[in-house]
């Protein structure tokens, strides 16, 4: 398993404990410069992610840098061959706009592959995705979903949440993550809830509150800090291939691999939390 680098917060504010704005450019280049010597081989990107994806090829010119690109969703009232086209199209648009570095493609609204333009649309992008060697899959929300999609079409890149209380990954069935599926793990920091201050975190999402408490006992009793640990049970999710973070500046990413260096293997299947009110950020509060 290796880092990946998220691109959210290069073009939007994102996560509860973000910085409340984009990271600036100066600032993107010198994170992926030093992503790099890092060892960092792979950037997570999408067209939904403000915007950075058009921007991210000049960014990361000249570095050793790898993309993964998303599909937004579908537009509503469309027919199958409209939705072909629009789907292609995107395609076309993010290999214009990333170049030889873009090796996965990822559906980013799941049910556009199993809804009723499903079959149109991942039959007008197979084409041109073989052609530029890229792989084609999609970005879920649960393992079960993604095996809904894996019994239509033959994906080979996903991405699946998990963390240390959303091990629903850890426990999935095996032929969900049978290869070929490079398979990429997002939101290891709950969006950062699990790097917060108890009090704060709590109050942003009041019903993780007993969660949390667990969740800071457990760490305190092992002697970790909430980073090492939260990427240490992201080690120990079987099947990832990456573990994609995002960071808001250098320091940060310099904090990310440092722990990720240093976190062992960890286990803790009593931390795990299945009320999607926690676990899913579409669910939280959006102002307290």
């Amino acid at each position: 398993m290796e880092l990946a680098l998220g691109t959210a917060q290069f073009g939007l504010s994102y996560g509860v404990a973000g910085r409340g704005c984009s990271v600036p450019p100066d600032e993107v280049r010198a994170i992926l410069q030093r992503a790099s010597a890092l060892g960092v081989r792979t950037l997570d990107t999408a067209a939904a992610y403000g915007d950075i994806e058009p921007r991210l090829r000049a960014l990361a010119d000249g570095l050793p840098l790898h993309c993964i690109s998303k599909l937004p969703a579908c537009p509503a009232d469309v027919d199958s061959a409209a939705a072909a086209a629009w789907a292609q199209a995107g395609l076309a648009r993010s290999i214009e706009r990333l170049g030889p570095a873009l090796t996965g493609f990822m559906f980013h609204r799941t049910d556009d592959l199993l809804e009723r333009h499903a079959d149109a649309m991942w039959q007008a992008c197979q084409p041109l995705a073989q052609a530029h060697s890229i792989k084609l899959g999609v970005s879920c929300y649960d393992t079960a979903t993604l095996t809904r999609v894996r019994e239509r079409f033959p994906v080979t890149i996903a991405q699946l949440p998990g963390n240390a209380l959303d091990q629903r990954l850890a426990h999935a069935e095996a032929a969900t993550l049978t290869t070929p599926l490079e398979l990429h793990l997002r939101s290891a920091f709950l969006q950062g809830l699990l790097l917060m201050e108890h009090t704060a975190a709590a109050h942003r999402v009041p019903a993780a509150a007993s969660a949390l408490a667990r969740w800071h006992g457990w760490c305190n009793t092992q002697g970790l800090t909430p980073l090492v640990a939260a990427l240490g049970l992201v080690k120990g999710m079987r099947a990832v291939s990456h573990c994609v973070v995002g960071v808001d500046n250098l320091a940060q990413l310099e904090e990310i691999a440092s722990a990720w260096a240093a976190a062992p293997v960890l286990h803790a299947p009593e931390l795990q939390c299945n009320d999607l009110a926690v676990i899913d950020p579409r669910q939280w509060p959006a102002h307290i």
